[in-house]
């Protein structure tokens, strides 16, 4: 932590070139946490910043964690940042007590989380923002997204990071405090399970506006027929890891009398809200072709829905998107049809035959599938 009170409650922060010197000369006099009251010592060596640092962590609900060089470092960093155009408080101590944000600015408190958290508390923390009217801005600090070749890699943690905006799609930010880099990854876009496309945007802090913002290009490095090249190494590993005799969707596909390579085009197409479900779309889409009857949009949600309940699907848990569930990934789904104007069609019959069919929609569709993919 960087700020504390002193004996009479007069709030001390240890930021700004002279921190160093004024962490030294604190040393000999007490100081209390100020959401706690619990006595807090200076940490004032050559290696890590000068910080305040509670003898036992037990007590303090606002600074259960303890907190690491990067994110002191980063935390500074921000308040810096903020504070060229807006005034701001560090660690700013809200009425109840409940929490405290690493900064606070007017109505939106900044949350640099380097350390992992479960998604329980996130969305508490978040939730208790909210009913506040504070906007809770999260920024990323853990250890790089990974880079899976032209693909990343996003672990359940990262994703609870995942914020929607209209112009550039599903997006994560994230901050490092080595590189004095924002990181913005945008245009997100599911190509299985575990690998997004994504592009990334790296702004140095210094140019970058508070409260953010960042411009993407409006093309999309997307190809429909990669997608596709994905969806088949998926099934290639799924069968080959897993038991297709008890995965819900393999069991379900073969119990129909069809065969997972051969599907039609139209089941397992990217969506706009995809991310909202933690599982390949050629899975749910199926579920939806083969259990609707009238192809409404509530009925494909409900479909959905049903599969979510008996563990065949899994929700992804967006507490910054909010709006993005799995019955409006259902929803863009039927949406995406009724805009291609078509009806699912009967399954290829050799590979060969998929191949040429899948090259045929690639050419008819790709655009509309790209342009519903980003408003």
């Amino acid at each position: 932590m960087l700020a504390a009170v002193d004996a009479n409650g007069i709030p001390v922060l240890l930021a700004g070139p002279d921190a160093k010197n004024t962490a030294l000369r604190l040393k000999q006099t007490p100081h209390f946490c100020p959401q706690c009251g619990r006595l807090v010592v200076v940490r004032a060596g050559d290696v890590n910043i000068p910080h305040f640092a509670h003898e036992s962590y037990a007590f303090c609900h606002s600074f259960s964690e303890h907190e690491s060089p990067r994110h002191l470092s980063g935390k500074l960093d921000l308040f810096k940042w903020i504070t060229r155009t807006h005034e701001a408080q560090m660690e700013a101590r809200l009425p109840d007590g409940s929490q405290r944000p690493d900064i606070l600015s007017g109505t939106i408190a900044v949350e640099y989380q380097c350390s992992t958290i479960s998604a329980s508390l996130f969305r508490s923390r978040t939730e208790k923002y909210c009913a506040r009217g504070l906007n809770p801005f999260w920024l990323y600090g853990g250890p790089a997204i990974e880079r899976k070749g032209r693909f990343i890699k996003l672990i359940p943690f990262q994703r609870l990071f995942l914020r929607y905006h209209a112009k550039i799609g599903f997006y994560i930010m994230a901050y490092c405090p080595d590189t004095k880099l924002f990181s913005i990854y945008g245009q997100i876009t599911p190509v299985t399970p575990s690998l997004c496309l994504a592009d990334r945007l790296d702004v140095n802090i210094t140019e970058m506006t508070f409260p953010p913002s960042s411009v993407f290009s409006k093309d999309r490095h997307f190809s429909l027929s990669a997608f596709f090249d994905e969806k088949r190494k998926w099934i290639d590993r799924s069968l080959y890891y897993s038991n297709a005799r008890t995965h819900p969707f393999f069991r379900a596909v073969y119990e129909s009398g069809r065969n997972p390579y051969l599907l039609s085009e139209e089941i397992g197409l990217p969506v706009r809200s995809g991310m909202a479900i933690r599982n390949h779309p050629v899975e749910w889409q199926f579920y939806i072709a083969n259990e609707r009857k009238s192809g409404s949009i509530d009925e494909a949600a409900a479909i959905v829905r049903s599969r979510i309940e008996t563990g065949h699907l899994k929700e992804a848990i967006m507490p910054l998107a909010p709006s993005m569930t799995p019955e409006q990934a259902a929803a863009d789904y039927v949406m995406l049809l009724n805009d291609l104007k078509m009806e699912i069609r009967t399954d290829s019959k050799s590979m060969g035959g998929k191949v040429q069919r899948e090259e045929q929609f690639c050419l008819a569709y790709e655009k509309q599938i790209i342009d519903r993919l980003i408003f």
